[in-house]
């Protein structure tokens, strides 16, 4: 299990949200550099990067900020996801050293770009499934899609995928506990790895989550902002295992 902290990017600024409402934005970092330095002295080796303002317009919008990470801490895995839409987008961060990019809208609206990404980028490709009530959402989690992740994973499930991003939005950012039944289920089901995203709030969790083998990693993020998950506590735990 590896977990994984997320560093939300708005106005330029290092955000949490509760359930993506773009409206709960709490900034906790006004320079999210200093949110990535933080957490890899914590001894995290890959950061959770997503940049909301991209994801709202289809776009790259926080560029030069995520290039400034990425220049700044060479070593360190990133994965992103936010308005990757376009080829010259993937290409744009793949040159700047990005390690994987999420790609969520784009494989509910453009199926034909996103196995035409995975075939260009084997292994280097997220699936993002960001759930509501059953059904994926899309744009930022403002539209609702009427298809269900399970679908999504066997429709997309002979291309080469790094991994899928499971997110249940309901939970996000709320520190109630992560959706364990549905993941673990879709767990089961994909043989695609997963990384669970969305409500983990202490170690506990995430020992409840790495149960399942094929849950990957977890993204963590209100839970490290407010100090209910300790990231270094966390590494060594499943270091040990």
């Amino acid at each position: 299990m590896l977990p994984i902290p997320a560093i939300d990017i708005q106005s330029g600024k290092c955000v949490r949200l509760k359930m993506g409402n773009l409206d709960s934005a709490k900034i906790y970092y006004e320079n999210p550099l200093e949110a990535a330095e933080f957490w890899i002295e914590k001894g995290t080796k890959r950061l959770h990067i997503v940049d909301l303002d991209g994801a709202l317009e289809g776009s790259s919008i926080n560029f030069s900020v995520i290039s400034e990470i990425r220049n700044s801490f060479p070593d360190i895995e990133i994965q992103l996801g936010g308005g990757i839409r376009s080829f010259e987008t993937i290409e744009g961060y793949i040159n700047n050293k990005i390690d994987f990019l999420i790609l969520g809208s784009a494989a509910i609206k453009n199926k034909d770009f996103f196995k035409e990404a995975c075939a260009s980028y084997p292994n280097r490709i997220i699936l993002g499934l960001d759930v509501k009530q059953g059904f994926i959402s899309t744009e930022a989690w403002t539209e609702s899609s009427e298809i269900r992740a399970k679908d999504l994973i066997e429709e997309y499930s002979s291309l080469p995928i790094n991994s899928i991003i499971y997110t249940d939005i309901s939970k996000d950012g709320m520190l109630n506990g992560p959706n364990l039944e549905e993941t673990k289920e879709l767990a089961d089901f994909s043989n695609i790895p997963i990384i669970a995203s969305g409500g983990v709030r202490n170690l506990d969790d995430l020992i409840k989550l790495g149960e399942t083998k094929k849950i990957y990693g977890a993204i963590c993020g209100r839970a490290l902002y407010e100090g209910t998950l300790d990231l270094r506590e966390a590494i060594n735990f499943f270091k040990e295992k």
